[in-house]
């Protein structure tokens, strides 16, 4: 069985998360130096960063050679475009990324490394998803869609949980600006003929901030606007893997 890897890129794609950013790559740093003989850790920070987690980036960055950072223009906002970015700069055989919210635990890694064994994407699903109920209604009503749309097959497709080889990405050609960059790439693999494992994974409340990618309207329901354009992307992508 796999407990560690020979060497691992791992990306944090980042808004305002001055309240979680260090204590996120502290725990990653951490987690990584177990799981992995060498890594690196990149944090693909939006321009449009107004709290301050720029500078603490910048501090870290100076304190540790194997943190990058890449910076996400304003003319490209997206959660899609910032995940792209993340694979495109990391160099090494797997590929990790998670968000800067810190509501995931970077020592969950060691439940996805022993999959790679058999597998070429290792994920997680939130055994107990701790977000408010509307967006955890929204979050099931959006799964059972794209695996409909596009046989995602997978119970959690938008975890920000995951582990690849380096090579998938070789293969899957990934589009999406959005956050349907995930069923995008989960699906693209599967129809590529790469193996995917899936494993529970704790999920934390968010503790601070509230840098989204994506804007919300009231009630922690998305806005008719970004309903209407998640389903525009959805048909596209669908079109193109078809």
């Amino acid at each position: 069985m796999i407990t560690q890897l020979p060497a691992i890129s791992a990306f944090v794609p980042a808004f305002n998360e001055a309240a979680n950013i260090e204590k996120v790559i502290v725990d990653l740093h951490r987690a990584l130096d177990r799981v992995a003989q060498v890594h690196e850790v990149i944090v693909v920070l939006y321009e449009g960063c107004s709290d301050g987690t720029d500078r603490i980036l910048q501090r870290l960055q100076q304190a540790d050679e194997r943190l990058h950072l890449v910076l996400q223009p304003r003319e490209r906002r997206g959660y899609g475009v910032a995940l792209r970015m993340g694979i495109q700069a990391s160099r090494h055989e797997y590929v990790f990324y998670t968000d800067a919210d810190d509501q995931f635990d970077p020592q969950e890694l060691d439940r996805l490394v022993p999959l790679m064994e058999q597998c070429d994407l290792a994920m997680g699903y939130r055994v107990r998803r701790q977000d408010p109920l509307a967006r955890r209604i929204t979050a099931r009503v959006y799964n059972l869609l794209v695996d409909a749309a596009l046989d995602t097959g997978v119970r959690d497709v938008d975890c920000a949980f995951k582990l690849f080889r380096r090579a998938v990405f070789d293969v899957v050609q990934l589009t999406c600006d959005t956050g349907l960059i995930d069923p995008q790439m989960v699906a693209g693999a599967r129809r590529a003929g790469f193996r995917v494992a899936q494993v529970g994974v704790t999920h934390r409340p968010r503790g601070g901030g509230a840098g989204h990618f994506e804007a919300e309207g009231r009630l922690g329901l998305p806005s008719p606007s970004v309903v209407l354009g998640v389903l525009r992307e959805l048909w596209t992508v669908r079109r193109g893997m078809r």
